[in-house]
């Protein structure tokens, strides 16, 4: 098992796209940054438009469909928290595109260039495959974040100067683990449908429609269905999905939202990975 580990962080290291995909995470964390700056800068000219921002951040609780980085107008004038901003850009959904786009071209590309069907004849124990490529995946997952968390940090330290400050790493620690745990989820569940459908492309499309809130719909089906049958019973789907608990699990989110967090995205990893590991052991390697 070790040695599967380390034959794919090879692999993983010595890929252009691993090194690529590091330097897009900081130059999204920049652009993120750049355009919260812009964004303030026009509502102070409009105070109008701040006026309508803080009622859309105060009476719109609900998720929308797109990628949505909200502006606190708060930060106008004021001090500007480092973990709110940090927390803000992560619970956008931003980073999950990019481990998205990440993980099905490394799954998929041993595929490609014939690696996995040189090597599975040597291990009689398939699966260990999968939890091979998941421990790489998980150390990329890591890697992107602590980029993205430093490159936010860096970034807003640049535009916005003495403003900036960091509250505390009591909160921002489990903030950052919890958002850890839920990418790697989305990561599993994207190696899953990787190697069941062995295709980049519509694992890439599938992961990249639940990032962008395309799912939201259904789940207000799902919860329509559930409050017909059990009309007293406040639920809500996406409460148990990796997305919605993103989006909820900011650095402000109590200690039961991230507890809850915390299990969907362990339930999520556990489940599709003993999935992918099934598929792996059953299946012909092509």
């Amino acid at each position: 098992m070790l040695n599967l580990i380390k034959m794919d962080l090879h692999r993983m290291f010595h890929s252009p796209s691993t090194w690529i995909i590091l330097a897009f995470s900081v130059a999204l964390a920049v652009f993120n940054v750049i355009a919260t700056n812009l964004d303030i800068q026009s509502i102070a000219e409009n105070p109008q438009s701040a006026q309508l921002v803080q009622s859309e951040v105060t009476g719109n609780e609900d998720r929308t469909i797109g990628i949505v980085v909200e502006t606190d107008p708060e930060w106008i004038h004021g001090p500007i928290e480092a973990g709110e901003v940090i927390s803000t850009q992560l619970r956008s959904g931003i980073l999950v595109l990019v481990c998205v786009i990440f993980t099905a071209l490394f799954v998929n590309a041993e595929h490609r260039n014939g690696y996995i069907k040189n090597i599975a004849g040597q291990f009689p124990r398939r699966g260990m495959l999968v939890l091979s490529k998941l421990a790489a995946i998980a150390l990329q997952v890591l890697l992107m974040l602590i980029l993205f968390t430093a490159a936010t940090a860096l970034s807003g330290w640049i535009c916005w100067g003495s403003r900036l400050y960091l509250d505390s790493f009591s909160s921002l620690l489990p903030f950052l683990g919890t958002q850890y745990l839920l990418h790697l989820g989305f990561s599993a569940l994207i190696l899953f449908l990787c190697v069941l459908t062995r295709s980049s492309a519509f694992s890439m499309v599938i992961g990249l429609l639940a990032c962008c809130g395309a799912l939201i719909p259904v789940y207000s089906l799902v919860n329509q269905a559930v409050y017909n049958i059990q009309p007293g019973w406040n639920f809500d789907i996406s409460r148990y999905m990796l997305d919605g608990n993103i989006s909820m699990a900011g650095i402000g989110a109590g200690g039961e939202v991230l507890l809850r967090a915390v299990l969907v995205s362990c339930a999520f990893l556990v489940i599709f990975t003993a999935a992918a590991m099934a598929l792996m052991k059953k299946r012909d390697v092509r």
